[in-house]
């Protein structure tokens, strides 16, 4: 089950080289978070069980708090259906390959998206989801190429048609 641990922190950092290790040489607390490998672990090639390592050994020095955030947010995706997580590994994909400052755009939407109280985000969401796809690409199209001031009226217009009562 914790071998998602071990991805997800595999795509945070980088290998490191040593000489491979026998399963059984592995500390128990190891073992217990690569239980999913333990099988084919002897036949692995070195820099494989490296990765591993190094990704195991990145999650036990976070805090308790960000491992339980971890924990979580697997066991919330392993509930999404198989359609669901094979579109957002796609869209991860897509997102990868944008030039870097697309990705800085984006990730500053999605973090003043996170920011807002969660009635005006389902508001948002609510609305979004309302439009035609032609409308969603023409309301993407304006953002994308709006200055900063003009990206905040845009955002103004769009609470106060979701929220006429503001």
């Amino acid at each position: 089950m914790k071998h998602w641990i071990v991805i997800v922190l595999l795509l945070l950092g980088g290998t490191a080289m040593a000489e491979p290790v026998r399963w059984q040489a592995l500390p128990a607390e190891t073992q217990i978070l690569l239980h999913e490998f333990s099988e084919q672990w002897n036949n692995l090639d070195d820099a494989r069980q490296q990765q591993l390592l190094a990704a195991v050994d990145r999650f036990q020095s976070l805090p308790a708090e960000q491992q339980q955030r971890i924990v979580q947010r697997f066991e919330r995706w392993q509930s999404l259906p198989p359609e669901t997580r094979e579109q957002l590994k796609q869209r991860f994909q897509e997102f990868r390959q944008l030039p870097a400052e697309r990705q800085d755009a984006i990730k500053r939407r999605y973090q003043w998206f996170r920011s807002l109280p969660a009635e005006e985000r389902a508001q948002l969401r609510s609305g979004w989801q309302q439009l035609t796809p032609q409308e969603r690409n023409l309301v993407k199209e304006r953002f994308r190429t709006a200055t900063p001031e003009e990206r905040r009226t845009m955002r103004e217009r769009l609470k106060r048609r979701l929220n006429p009562l503001r």
